[in-house]
């Protein structure tokens, strides 16, 4: 079976991490569709870099709007790296809705957050270009900032 990956934040098209997804040197992934999450999960906004997080908290939050994606094992493996899996992201294999489909796929979550986190605003889907993302980010990955 194909891998699937789920994306709602800078990975989408049109974002600032979407060329991920258009480097072939690092696997195959092809577009299916957009797609929204079966479950609502809490997506926020998050630290002084606007970096869009789900949380790991099933049930609470909104369906979330995002993309989603055939890839390659190779691709996944690429994907953990800028997701900083496992020490920042998990990954987890959850129902989403395409196409009048429902297809089990990878989403990237953050299961060690500050229960503070709980209390922001929820969204239901991200784009910088309503709440630019800070590339400083870049500089501190390893979410040391966000984790208990």
């Amino acid at each position: 079976m194909t891998p699937h990956v789920f994306v709602y934040g800078t990975l989408k098209t049109g974002e600032p991490n979407h060329y991920w997804f258009e480097d072939k040197s690092n696997g195959f992934s092809q577009i299916v569709g957009p797609a929204e999450t079966v479950e609502k999960f809490p997506l926020v906004i998050a630290t002084k870099y606007n970096i869009p997080m789900l949380l790991d908290q099933a049930g609470t939050g909104r369906n979330i709007k995002g993309e989603l994606y055939k890839i390659d094992e190779q691709k996944l493996a690429h994907l953990d790296i800028l997701e900083a899996y496992p020490s920042l992201y998990t990954r987890k294999i959850i129902q989403i809705s395409v196409n009048g489909e429902i297809i089990e796929s990878w989403i990237y979550l953050m299961n060690d957050f500050r229960e503070e986190l709980l209390k922001n605003n929820y969204l239901n889907e991200y784009s910088y270009k309503l709440l630019p993302w800070d590339p400083a980010y870049l500089e501190e990955k390893d979410g040391s900032f966000l984790v208990n």
